[in-house]
């Protein structure tokens, strides 16, 4: 038996066009923990984190796209590590 949780759960009538925006749709980061683990995951890739002029929210963007927006705590870390 799994010790996965369901954290949502797909329609059978959902459409193929409504699957593609889904895996398509930027993460969004909160954690410290969770954008460190992000990272590593696309450590092998070339992207960059960028933070908005008023820093009020972040993106990790690649080849251009926004792959994940950065906020709360994630946020205040690197905005944290930027004034170092």
């Amino acid at each position: 038996m799994s010790n996965t949780n369901i954290l949502y759960k797909q329609s059978d009538n959902m459409s193929k066009s409504t699957n593609s925006f889904l895996k398509s749709a930027p993460v969004e980061l909160t954690t410290v923990t969770g954008y460190k683990d992000f990272v590593k995951r696309y450590s092998h890739t070339s992207f960059t984190t960028v933070l908005k002029e008023d820093q009020t929210e972040g993106y990790v963007i690649k080849d251009g796209d926004v792959i994940a927006t950065v906020l709360g705590d994630a946020l205040k870390h690197l905005i944290e590590e930027s004034h170092c």
